[in-house]
């Protein structure tokens, strides 16, 4: 009986994560672009939420090459993901990276620890879906005369994320 009531808890644990994932994947649609969410970089997302929770600072040292990637951590807010997605739209250095059509695949993930939660969306380039645009048909974000060559990030660059 121990072991069904931990396997239950097991699975209803890990139900709880994809949930969350699926939440802030969807959440940066809506707001930025619908994406082509790959399991290579949804994998990769779970382990720099593991890294950056760890070293408990927004830090994108890990960030894996060939990819970019959109940090952020909030704690005690009613609306964790919808607080991650406005610190992303805050800031024109990542909504330029998440408004940037030529990054078609995306992987996020989010975790807690000790109360604060850590968020990570991990992009790489390809097509965006057939449906293309974003969930609103629009991103509704203001135009920041930003492209990808004035955001290029290359994998071992040193900069760290100020929480908000």
């Amino acid at each position: 009986m121990r072991s069904v009531v931990l396997a239950a808890m097991l699975v209803l644990s890990m139900a709880g994560v994809a949930r969350a994932d699926a939440g802030l994947t969807d959440a940066v649609a809506a707001a930025f672009l619908v994406r082509t969410v790959d399991p290579g970089l949804h994998e990769i997302a779970h382990a720099r939420v593991a890294e950056i929770s760890a070293a408990g600072e927004l830090d994108h040292d890990g960030m894996r090459p060939g990819t970019a990637e959109v940090l952020a951590m909030n704690a005690g807010v009613t609306d964790p993901v919808a607080r991650a997605v406005n610190q992303w739209i805050g800031s024109s250095f990542h909504r330029g990276i998440l408004s940037d059509g030529s990054y078609g695949r995306i992987g996020c993930a989010e975790t807690v620890d000790d109360g604060v939660r850590w968020f990570a969306c991990v992009l790489a380039p390809g097509p965006l879906p057939a449906q293309g645009g974003s969930a609103s048909g629009g991103s509704g974000l203001p135009d920041t005369g930003m492209d990808s060559s004035s955001i290029a990030v290359t994998a071992g660059a040193r900069w760290r994320c100020s929480p908000q």
